[in-house]
């Protein structure tokens, strides 16, 4: 019998990496198959993250559209606007107030643009508002004569909409703006001789997002991404052949657009396509095609989140998913919500910059914001991987004295599995089995097995805690008789 001499596994800095990604032995030491509602924004540590708060009153049912209109002259105008069964809303006060009716059950999207915002859903008139609490939207002026369409982005002096019903395929495109005081576009959608062009046509699939780029003007179809270049440049085949099935998965950040396929989250940089999303493999491929068209995405700057819907996998069901990806450290972690989060917008209220959501139960939602989700208490669990401790699966080992560091915690659960474990059997304690407030000592861990992995658990209403790790101080080893 061998004694284990002291070690530490104080280090998480590779966040996420789901066992589906990486064989056992070569997953890294700092990395965790199960980082439930933390994060890893302080590099090494894991941190439970912060809730959501309603904004305004709650309304009802799914919110499918969301939108930050910024007036570029006084400011007066600055709107935050919200789509809500057969009505437009933006917020007053605390209020959202009635703007527009437009049909029920269409996801809405919006574009600024001489100092309107255009909005479309694939059914009601392309129409147009200023903002102005005494003015409505219309569907003339600059809206007079536009298509009727699913996609809308502004791109190089004019607007362009796609996803017509008649011509799913078509990309229209405005007029510059005129030599006027005030610059109006107008629109040409003659069926022979309009503004227009087709991207490959009848190809078996539809357009199904406009993002502007630097460069170009990203078409995206479900397995493919054209780009257009001006009204008289396009490419006539695609360059890419990853595409999306959801606009609202398209994001733009500041390492470039990135969205969903279904084998995963890409990252488009100008000039390439670059899968990002390999640490998360199995959630990426238990993601439900149910979903792929409602999957929604949103930055705050230096993190990428995507709501996916329920996702089950080996089993276990995870409720409104939501997978976030740091750009600067390339590590991923996952969170679940009590509700499903359908689209999303930036908000500037005058003092704080916001990232909103739009949910299923018509709510708009400041994210990371408060110590619950909208008032109920935020779940997490943190698995580490397997640990051999003195790298052997040839000899079991009795650890007696364990420190798991934390600052915060107080009454979550720590339990262990062994190589007998049945996956979802988390049913032996370490110690105590409860964290303290800070820095838990286990002077009797009995944790004994060929291998081990630690768990904590629990929820929380209060300020997010910090862990750190653990520390094996005393413990034994000793060869198994196979």
């Amino acid at each position: 019998m061998a004694q284990i001499q002291p070690i530490e596994y104080k280090n998480l800095q590779s966040g996420l990496i789901v066992k589906g990604a990486v064989s056992e032995s070569r997953m890294p030491l700092d990395a965790a198959v199960e980082s439930l509602n933390f994060h890893f924004d302080r590099i090494g540590a894991a941190t439970l993250r912060k809730g959501t708060t309603r904004l305004g009153n709650q309304l009802s049912g799914n919110i499918l559209g969301l939108y930050e209109f910024r007036d570029s002259g006084s400011g007066t105008n600055n709107r935050i606007i919200a789509v809500n069964g057969t009505t437009v809303y933006y917020l007053s006060g605390a209020t959202w107030t009635s703007k527009r009716t437009v049909t029920t059950g269409l996801k809405a999207r919006f574009s600024t643009y001489l100092d309107y915002v255009f909005m479309v859903n694939g059914t009601d008139a392309t129409a147009i508002w200023d903002g102005a609490t005494g003015t409505s939207f219309l569907t003339t002026g600059n809206a007079a004569s536009a298509p009727t369409g699913k996609y809308i982005e502004n791109y190089r002096a004019r607007m362009w909409i796609a996803g017509n019903s008649s011509y799913p395929d078509r990309l229209y495109f405005s007029s510059l703006p005129s030599a006027v005081a005030t610059p109006v576009i107008t629109w040409n959608t003659d069926v022979a001789t309009g503004d227009w062009v087709d991207i490959s046509p009848s190809d078996g699939e539809n357009i199904t997002g406009l993002k502007r780029d630097k460069l170009s003007l990203l078409v995206f179809k479900n397995n493919h991404i054209y780009r257009v270049y001006t009204s008289s440049e396009t490419e006539p085949d695609p360059k890419f052949d990853v595409g999306t099935y959801s606009q609202e998965s398209i994001v733009d950040t500041k390492a470039g657009i990135m969205f969903h396929h279904p084998t995963g989250f890409y990252n488009y940089t100008g000039s390439s396509v670059k899968e990002i999303s390999k640490p998360i493999q199995d959630i990426v491929d238990n993601i439900s095609a149910a979903n792929y068209d409602d999957i929604c995405g949103w930055t705050d700057g230096d993190h990428v989140y995507w709501e996916v819907g329920d996702v089950t996998i080996e089993g276990r069901t995870f409720s409104n998913l939501v997978v976030r990806y740091t750009i600067s450290t390339e590590v991923w972690t996952h969170y679940t919500y009590p509700t499903e989060f359908l689209v999303s917008s930036p908000y500037n209220d005058g003092t704080t910059l916001w990232r909103l959501v739009g949910d299923n139960g018509g709510n708009i939602l400041k994210v990371n914001y408060g110590n619950t989700d909208n008032g109920t208490a935020i779940s997490y669990a943190l698995t580490h991987r397997w640990y051999s401790i003195d790298g052997l699966l040839s000899t079991r080992k009795t650890i007696q004295k364990m420190l798991f560091q934390h600052d915060g915690g107080a009454g979550t659960k720590i339990t262990y599995q062994d190589e007998s474990s049945k996956d979802a059997d988390w049913s032996k304690s370490v110690g105590t089995g409860q964290l303290k407030d800070v820095d838990t000592y286990f002077p009797t861990a009995n944790v004994r097995g060929r291998k081990c992995r630690f768990r904590l658990s629990g929820s929380s209403t209060g300020e997010p805690f910090v862990y750190e790790g653990f520390e094996i101080l005393d413990g034994t080893s000793e060869l198994v008789q196979f």
